[in-house]
């Protein structure tokens, strides 16, 4: 039997309908920001869709006009045209809007066709080549070079992965790392070709991948066994879980001045290091069952936590979290 935790945001596609019976709640998969306005906050949603707050989470308005699925699993901004967005969704392919989100357009051409009934898990746009676009799907990886007029799959070395996450490397976005459900896969020449590393968690799947911005050789994964750290760009990888309740992490935030500091989401909350891993606090059961957690590109100590039981924003890197209504 497939592990839960293989599928554990999708499963709480299900569980969002349960929760909402009881109370009025939003489940958060996704979050996104505008490159040019701090104040623009993008969040993705189990069957409410695609919402945009204009004043730094403190109202939101629904768009979706153009969409047909309301289950938004990833969201992606254009670093240099923010008014550009690319939203990946659970059951019905790639998104793309030219207006902030103002009306949609679905993007599936040369997509298999499972691919587009089943989930578009992660989104990057090339930080260089705005018109590349790389997908991560229940089958493998998919890239546009056009702005998502046609996809094809690159996934040689890769074979078709259920592809949970992807990123580039902050210095070199010829390299990209894929989280997996069988490990992480890396590719140097921009998905021509993959490969395999930390065959240690071969059988694991990889839920979040994040680099050190200033020094790109070390490496945080959030995983179904926990947490990893690499410290020579992913050759070697040795598990950092001291502190934390539970062996599953579905998202990390790598703070950008100083590697040391990380944070962690997962069923319980959100937990700190200050050591590189070496041990984990509890920082917040507030915002429990977290499905994603961001830093604001343009704000620092500012962190989202996308959650089953909403969205929260933490402005002072301590325990203090807003609770945000999104609706």
């Amino acid at each position: 039997m497939t592990p839960f935790y293989r599928y554990f945001r999708m499963i709480s596609v299900l569980l969002f309908f349960a929760l909402t019976a009881c109370e009025q709640r939003v489940n958060i998969f996704s979050i996104g920001f505008s490159y040019h306005k701090p104040e623009i906050v993008y969040v993705g949603t189990s069957g409410g869709g695609f919402y945009k707050s204009i004043d730094g989470g403190d109202t939101f308005n629904k768009l979706t006009e153009g969409l047909t699925s309301y289950n938004i699993a990833s969201i992606a901004v254009n670093p240099s045209l923010s008014s550009l967005i690319y939203v990946g969704s659970y059951g019905d392919s790639v998104y793309r809007s030219v207006d902030s989100g103002g009306h949609w357009s679905v993007s599936r051409n040369g997509l298999a066709d499972n691919v587009g009934t089943q989930a578009v898990n992660a989104v990057i746009v090339d930080p260089v080549e705005s018109k590349r676009v790389y997908i991560g799907t229940n089958h493998g990886v998919y890239l546009t070079t056009d702005g998502g007029g046609e996809w094809v799959d690159v996934n040689i070395g890769m074979a078709n992965r259920f592809v949970i996450s992807l990123t580039f490397h902050p210095k070199n976005r010829a390299i990209i790392l894929a989280g997996t459900n069988e490990g992480i896969f890396i590719t140097t020449n921009s998905a021509k070709q993959w490969r395999i590393i930390a065959k240690a968690t071969k059988g694991w799947a990889v839920n979040n991948i994040q680099f050190d911005p200033i020094n790109p050789d070390i490496i945080y994964a959030g995983t179904s066994h926990g947490i990893l750290k690499s410290t020579d760009g992913g050759a070697n990888w040795e598990e950092r879980n001291k502190g934390l309740s539970t062996s599953f992490a579905s998202s990390i935030v790598v703070d950008r001045e100083d590697a040391n500091i990380v944070y962690a989401g997962n069923n319980d909350g959100v937990y700190q290091t200050k050591d590189g891993g070496e041990s984990w606090r509890l920082l917040s059961t507030s915002p429990s069952s977290v499905l994603t957690l961001v830093a604001h590109p343009l704000k620092k100590k500012t962190l989202f936590a996308g959650t089953m039981r909403g969205l929260f924003k933490n402005e002072n890197e301590e325990d203090v979290w807003t609770g945000l209504k999104v609706k």
